[in-house]
């Protein structure tokens, strides 16, 4: 026999043993009549049995609950482990393409008179082969002559998240009370659209801008005495 085998049966059946060695000594010894081999047997038989069937169930009982936290603790390290292997493939993906990331233009005033737009990459992941065309909404056109807004284009392959470029447009606001402007971005990964509205209002320059990315809302921001923002049609400003 295997010795692990026997030592294992020892492990576990010694205790029914000793106790049904001990039963049976105990009926033998309080018993007044004479016992032979067969009532031996018939006490320490049932009661090595009984007994067997008890501890068995002990531990039984203990195997499965090891085995139960042992399932837990491997099921926990599975976990993380995909946890770990989704977050490498979220950041392999918006490394090698952006992702969700977006840009959107900053409005600066550099001079009193001056707008200048610098591209801002607030996302976490890079963004990637960014095309831009902004229009002036203001300025004239005659589409039954073929005459159409000016598509003012920039053209940047990468920017990394928290980075911006400087003076990517510049517009001369002198003798104009406002500049409503649309633009257009698109880059390797999704297309977004920003509208930017710039008023004068009282002698000073106020801001207002949206961005879109799809049909989502991701920043809008309105300083208070806008002209023309109205709160519940918020539509109105930005069409």
């Amino acid at each position: 026999m295997n010795k692990k085998v026997a030592l294992r049966l020892l492990q576990e059946f010694w205790l029914p043993g000793v106790v049904a060695v001990g039963w049976t000594a105990y009926n033998v010894y309080t018993s007044s009549g004479g016992w032979g081999l067969k009532a031996v047997v018939n006490i320490f038989g049932p009661s090595f049995f009984l007994t067997s069937w008890a501890t068995g169930q002990f531990f039984r009982v203990r195997k499965q609950v090891a085995l139960d936290q042992n399932l837990t603790a491997i099921e926990s390290r599975v976990d993380a482990v995909l946890q770990r292997l989704e977050k490498h493939a979220q950041d392999f993906l918006g490394y090698t393409t952006g992702a969700d990331s977006f840009v959107s233009f900053l409005p600066m005033f550099t001079a009193p008179e001056q707008l200048e737009l610098g591209l801002l990459n607030n996302s976490t992941y890079p963004v990637f082969d960014v095309q831009a065309e902004v229009i002036d909404l203001d300025e004239p056109i005659d589409p039954d002559k073929g005459k159409f807004w000016t598509r003012l284009r920039f053209n940047l392959p990468s920017l990394f998240p928290s980075r911006i470029v400087m003076s990517a447009y510049r517009f001369d606001m002198r003798g104009r009370e406002r500049l409503y402007l649309n633009i257009f971005i698109q880059t390797r990964s999704q297309g977004s659209m920003q509208q930017l509205r710039v008023a004068r209002v009282d002698g000073a320059m106020k801001i207002a801008t949206r961005t879109r990315v799809g049909e989502k809302v991701v920043e809008q921001t309105v300083p208070d005495g806008f002209p023309g923002w109205n709160a519940e049609k918020p539509d109105d400003l930005f069409n």
